[in-house]
């Protein structure tokens, strides 16, 4: 156990077990404990790959995002050779912050004392340089953050010595491209966000599982999704998830020359809290639910096209997402925070059936046991 973990209840004491068929779940302490939310921070938010857009808000050199890891501001910025690069948003100066929002720069300059970096982070301009002594502007080029593309999402981490995503979500790539071969290509069109009164864990837990989907989504099951064909394959770092679409939805997209020859729905959980899923029709949604605090998380929803004009069709999806599928989502998952605090409730059973179907929770056991070894230094 590494050190500072030594006040961490151990959940291997109370039940769970990385054997998922004998597992209760994590106790209520690693989703209610502001020490442990701390500690999640530092040993996985600032040690993974984060989701944080699209290929597309780069499409062209100097174009730039800004964008955070709790309170770390990174820009994001497709440099003159056109790869993407990302920096931490910050003057090696005095520590003035550099760029704000999204935009196009030729350079990067600060606006305290216009100290000037290409945009591959190189310090070029520097007032009043050669008059002091041992200065060179080699050593204070911009601080770098990983960063690499997935079917052209864009990840960052802060962790430069961190594996890259390609080869911890080996396979994932492939997976998605043989969905959305064009994915680099698609475009922003719609964006959905709101708070959850409930802990990230809770909520990409709850993508991760159907046992709960037939009883509360009931408008979806019965226009859209075929739940009785869910099937989730477990990866080290991510989850694929498969399910045959209703044959009503895949005649509507059909007439509206927007289903591709797809007639079933893949998600995916990319650990640690991004859902992405290939919506009929073959284009891209995400899901990610943000920690703001121990009890609560920004979910943001993004969907992305083949053109910034969705269809009628696309249209009704995102009207149905936003009027059932997230409300009924949010009901729930801030139901179950809400008993988290509760002196009656320790840690559950999780419900894994050894066929893995439906109704099998070895998604939410996956998701679980990876937090634990995270926050466990195992």
């Amino acid at each position: 156990m590494l050190r500072g973990t030594e006040h961490i209840v151990d959940p291997f004491d109370l039940g769970f077990s990385a054997d998922s068929a004998l597992s209760k779940s994590l106790p209520a302490q690693f989703y209610t404990d502001p020490s442990m939310f701390d500690r999640e921070r530092e040993q996985i938010f600032f040690r993974s790959w984060i989701f944080v857009g699209h290929v597309s808000d780069v499409a062209a050199v100097g174009d730039y995002f800004t964008t955070s890891v709790f309170d770390q501001s990174v820009v994001v910025v497709r440099g003159n050779k056109g790869e993407i690069s990302a920096f931490y948003n910050v003057c090696r100066h005095r520590g003035h912050d550099l760029l704000c929002d999204a935009g196009r720069v030729a350079r990067i300059t600060c606006p305290y004392h216009a100290w000037t970096y290409t945009l591959d982070g190189t310090l070029v301009g520097v007032r009043n340089a050669d008059q002091v002594s041992q200065f060179s502007k080699d050593d204070y080029s911009l601080s770098p953050v990983g960063v690499e593309t997935l079917a052209g999402l864009i990840f960052i981490n802060l962790d430069t010595e961190a594996p890259s995503l390609a080869h911890a979500a080996d396979g994932l790539d492939q997976e998605i491209r043989s969905f959305v071969p064009d994915c680099d290509n698609l475009v922003h069109a719609h964006r959905d966000h709101h708070i959850m009164r409930c802990n990230w864990k809770i909520a990409v837990e709850n993508w991760s599982e159907c046992y709960h989907c037939q009883i509360v989504h009931k408008p979806l099951a019965t226009e859209y999704i075929d739940f009785t064909t869910f099937r989730i394959e477990l990866k080290p770092l991510y989850q694929r998830q498969r399910m045959k679409l209703q044959a009503a939805m895949v005649e509507t997209a059909s007439t509206e020359g927007d289903a591709n020859g797809i007639d079933e729905q893949a998600s995916w959980t990319l650990l640690p809290n991004l859902g992405i899923q290939i919506v009929h029709g073959g284009y891209l949604m995400t899901s990610q639910w943000r920690p703001i605090d121990a009890d609560h998380c920004e979910f943001v929803e993004n969907w992305y096209l083949p053109t910034a004009e969705p269809t009628d069709h696309q249209r009704e999806l995102f009207r149905f997402r936003a009027e059932y599928t997230q409300p009924e989502d949010l009901a729930v998952c801030e139901g179950v925070q809400r008993g988290l605090h509760s002196r009656g409730f320790g840690n559950g059973r999780l419900m894994v059936d050894a066929d893995h179907t439906v109704l099998s929770e070895h998604g939410s056991h996956h998701i679980q046991h990876w937090v634990a070894q995270k926050l466990m230094g195992q």
